[in-house]
């Protein structure tokens, strides 16, 4: 008896770990959907697609697993920009779209565009499945390209009638997974190892600093031995914040340099391991600033386009990060390796000088600063705690200021500098850690885009604490702004009831309009078992990236 393309689909999903879909239902997926809903997936059904893809963004990047999207024709229009944010954020999405019958394609079929043109310039790799029968062999190549190397979103578009098209089970045998036919991890050159090695023993003043592709594969346990067995302090950003903890002796937490005063300190560095961070505008692509120009750098990552990119690196090692840390820690433990005690004394008086500064705009006061609500807000959370930070100004003081414990437990605005991605991140966040609390800090603005995936907490009982600041206006720009050009421009917002908006969807909701309100507010929305949001009223303050932002152009200019 023969079975269905949608059928096929299923049981390749399956074989490949698929437990959980996340999408919008419409006309040219619907034959899956009906057979899908009796296969015992976990089904996530969202107000719109764009957040269906970031909700599996964030849950592909914590469980470290490939998460599977899908929608219909229009609906794959509207996941392009959710896709080339998770294309920065290195999240490995399988996603899958209908199509009209495949025999009417290109003569002005019902919703016809072209899918995968307009995929292939924000996934690793778009394909239109030729064949029913074809059906695993597309999604085995879509899981290999989505997990290998940097990882990073996929498309597969599939017509409706190949879902529905009588097929052969036979297709499936060729392409299960098994232990050997899977890639493994790929190890590092150890010649270059051994080189890095050496000029990481001969420094006086080293760093690492990881970036999100070291989350993909990174042991935590083996980066700390590496870390406490060479003494080289550390720091952490997107992903991979955390994968040492921020109390740790040698981890000195962010390593966003106007974040983080300690990181700036990477101007007098003269050895750096780069682990899976790109030389990229967050690092002024290598050049000097922020480097010292003499300063030698260690370049590790998957993807031989990034080993020397913006700048030749001393060494560059080309490996999957958890593979290379081992290689690496194998190599340490060769070598006698000494405390640099005056460089950590430095590090640790600036985080602290830092952390000082901060903490100075956190008395209770009116209006409300975000550094109060950081403080406020930290008397609920948990180092299981999942927290999303989405936004400008508001978020960058709570992002600066929390310090995580434990990995895959932190998310943020990709590099694509995407808001509006918070809510539905939480909500993948949610459903990759059921048992833990989940909090979203996000300002008003970006609150706007994708607020209305309440809906789809409340129908999903998915119990995420939503920490609005709302400040009335598009914070970092309206900042920016003022300090370059003497006056907002469409960035000035109303003092929107939130709150009012979200008991309408059903979540529970408060307003806070003075210091004093605050945690009483909080203490009833962490007991609330179910979503819940506090809309507070937040001085318009500029954040160190505003101001960092504001130096850096008039400084061009000048």
């Amino acid at each position: 008896m023969g079975i269905t393309g949608s059928d096929l689909l299923v049981q390749s999903l399956k074989a490949e770990g698929v437990d959980t879909l996340f999408g919008v239902a419409g006309d040219h997926i619907l034959h899956s959907l009906d057979v899908m809903v009796d296969n015992d997936f976990r089904m996530i059904d969202f107000r719109h697609e764009s957040g269906a893809v970031h909700a599996a963004d964030a849950y592909s990047r914590i469980l470290r697993k490939g998460a599977v999207t899908l929608s219909t024709t229009p609906g794959h229009a509207n996941t392009i920009p959710a896709l080339a944010n998770a294309l920065h954020s290195e999240a490995p999405i399988v996603n899958i779209s209908g199509s009209a019958d495949s025999n009417n394609l290109g003569r002005g079929a019902m919703q016809e565009f072209d899918q995968i043109g307009v995929a292939a310039s924000v996934t690793k790799g778009a394909w239109t499945i030729p064949s029913p029968e074809r059906i695993p062999e597309y999604v085995s190549l879509a899981f290999r390209t989505a997990l290998s190397g940097r990882q990073g979103p996929v498309h597969l578009t599939i017509p409706h009638d190949f879902q529905s098209a009588k097929v052969s089970g036979n297709e499936l045998q060729r392409f299960l997974p098994n232990d050997y036919g899977i890639p493994k991890r790929v190890m590092g050159d150890f010649n270059q190892v051994n080189r890095a090695i050496e000029l990481l023993n001969s420094a006086e003043r080293p760093l690492i600093f990881a970036g999100s592709t070291a989350a993909a594969t990174t042991d935590p346990k083996y980066l700390t031995e590496f870390v406490e067995k060479t003494h080289i302090p550390f720091f952490s950003e997107d992903s991979a914040r955390a994968l040492i903890p921020d109390s740790q002796k040698y981890s000195f937490g962010i390593g966003y340099q106007p974040l983080n005063q300690a990181a700036q300190k990477l101007n007098e560095a003269d050895v750096v391991l780069l682990l899976g961070k790109k030389l990229d505008y967050t690092l002024g692509f290598g050049g000097s600033p922020p480097f010292s120009s003499t300063a030698k750098i260690i370049v590790v990552d998957p993807s031989p386009d990034q080993l020397i990119r913006a700048r030749t690196a001393n060494v560059a090692i080309l490996g999957d990060i958890g593979p290379v840390l081992i290689q690496l820690l194998e190599a340490a433990d060769k070598n006698t390796w000494v405390e640099r005690n005056s460089w950590l004394e430095t590090l640790h008086e600036t985080k602290l000088h830092w952390d000082a500064e901060l903490n100075k705009f956190s008395e209770p006061k009116d209006p409300i600063h975000p550094m109060f609500v950081s403080k406020s807000l930290q008397k609920f959370i948990d180092e299981d705690s999942h927290v999303t930070f989405d936004g400008g100004d508001y978020c960058h003081f709570l992002r600066a200021s929390i310090f995580p414990e434990k990995p895959f437990r932190f998310n943020n605005v990709s590099s694509f500098g995407m808001i509006g991605v918070g809510i539905p991140y939480a909500i993948g966040a949610q459903i990759a850690l059921p048992e833990n609390k989940v909090v979203v800090a996000t300002g008003d603005g970006s609150f706007g885009f994708n607020g209305m995936e309440i809906d789809t907490m409340v129908r999903h009982r998915l119990p995420v604490k939503i920490i609005l600041g709302n400040n009335s206006i598009w914070g970092i720009d309206w900042q920016i702004q003022k300090g370059l050009y003497g006056r907002p421009v469409w960035t000035d917002l109303l003092p929107t009831r939130y709150d009012q908006i979200a008991k309408g969807l059903g979540a529970y909701a408060e307003y806070v309009d003075n210091a004093s309100e605050l945690v009483p507010a909080l203490d009833r929305v962490f007991k609330h078992d179910g979503p819940a949001l506090v809309n507070i009223n937040i001085d318009q303050v500029i954040s160190p990236v505003a101001e960092a932002a504001i130096t850096r152009k008039l400084g061009s200019h000048g």
